[in-house]
């Protein structure tokens, strides 16, 4: 049997979608388990988890050795003390030469973006972005551009997400916290620059351009399109949906109270005008982000692309992340339940006949040699 390992923060963390997994997971001959970082003996390596009892359906405690197949889904917050002891177990995790991730993960946005702004054919849909390095360089920026968008180097989900606008008699900072939106107005510089100087003193921060990304009625939008491998290992697009926040909001995120809609619906929304524009950024952007991440980053299992249409017709990636969810594929088509739970284990099949093969292609190596 392939053993798999499903790796959270929280023990009951994303409950629904590995169960669903492991209901099916003996028909592909793997046994799921799931476990946190910290859930691992460092002596022993063995771990302190649960393991899918494909007769009762349930899940149940155990101890077992490291699977061999792990899938990370582990979503870290800054200054999280989980956060903090769990990092260096999953570094150490995908050091191990015996353990094989279906994804290695992406690393922060500032490299993400790096990577993409090098890329000839991408370079034009990637957003201008600076280190938010000191209060002076973003006032300045501010004074020079009036609305500027500050994102953490590391997050996701939008948390942490602040807009500065020049307001009449100083300046307003738009925030979100759960699905509420916040705003503070400062006329005070010096008052605006020791709250600014708190908030990058507490994490880094990217600063980019606010970009004009909001339908008729002010509400920010964006493109979700989930990118998975399929069993064969090529990348196939799992669906693509939009999403839309609140009138006045920075983000679209669903977890801060956005709604989904169908991309085909949606698009006849947009101006014929800038629809052959939009395919064609999108179609772009799919075809070149996987082979660009994974030659710098290493080999990925699922990508989650978030693409921006600007007022004027421009197309952005607002985003690429590695641990992408799942909510805007399956409101926009319930018949993609039975794809998305399938598509690890049959990924998982996949690395495990490369590794035979691999296996093969060495033990007749050797052969060959002793023959010579």
């Amino acid at each position: 049997m392939i053993t798999f390992g499903f790796i959270t923060l929280h023990p009951s963390q994303e409950n629904k979608y590995i169960t669903e997994i492991a209901k099916r997971a003996e028909f592909f001959n793997i046994t799921v388990y799931r476990f946190t970082p910290t859930s691992i003996d460092p002596a022993t390596e063995n771990v302190h988890g649960e393991v899918f009892n494909c007769n009762t359906k349930q899940w149940e405690s155990k101890v077992f050795p490291l699977p061999v197949y792990l899938y990370d889904r582990c979503f870290y917050t800054n200054g999280d003390e989980i956060s903090k002891r769990s990092q260096p177990i999953m570094s150490w995790l995908k050091n191990r030469p015996s353990s094989i991730f279906i994804g290695h993960g992406l690393p922060n946005k500032w490299n993400i973006y790096k990577t993409l702004k090098e890329n000839e054919t991408l370079s034009a849909y990637t957003p201008a972005t600076v280190k938010a390095t000191s209060v002076s360089s973003i006032i300045n920026k501010l004074i020079k551009e009036k609305r500027i968008l500050l994102k953490p180097e590391s997050g996701s989900q939008g948390k942490g997400i602040v807009g500065l606008i020049v307001a009449k008699g100083g300046v307003e900072v738009l925030t979100h916290k759960d699905k509420s939106r916040i705003v503070k107005n400062f006329s005070s510089k010096n008052e605006f620059s020791r709250w600014l100087g708190k908030l990058i003193s507490s994490q880094f921060y990217l600063c980019q351009s606010l970009l004009p990304l909001q339908d008729g009625e002010n509400r920010p939008f964006d493109i979700r399109i989930l990118l998975q491998k399929n069993e064969t290992g090529e990348w196939i697009e799992q669906g693509r949906g939009v999403r839309k926040g609140k009138p006045d909001y920075l983000i679209s995120n669903v977890s801060a109270g956005g709604e989904v809609f169908k991309f085909d619906l949606w698009l006849k929304t947009v101006p014929l005008s800038k629809q052959t524009l939009l395919i064609d950024g999108i179609d772009t952007i799919i075809r070149h982000v996987p082979k660009v991440v994974e030659t710098h980053f290493g080999s990925l299992f699922e990508l989650g692309i978030d693409i921006g249409l600007g007022t004027d017709g421009g197309v952005w990636i607002l985003d690429v992340n590695s641990k992408p969810g799942r909510k805007v594929v399956l409101q926009t088509d319930i018949n993609k339940n039975e794809d998305l739970y399938k598509s690890p284990l049959r990924y998982c099949t996949y690395l495990e006949k490369q590794a035979s093969l691999k296996g093969v292609e060495i033990n007749e190596s050797i052969i060959s040699t002793q023959n010579n």
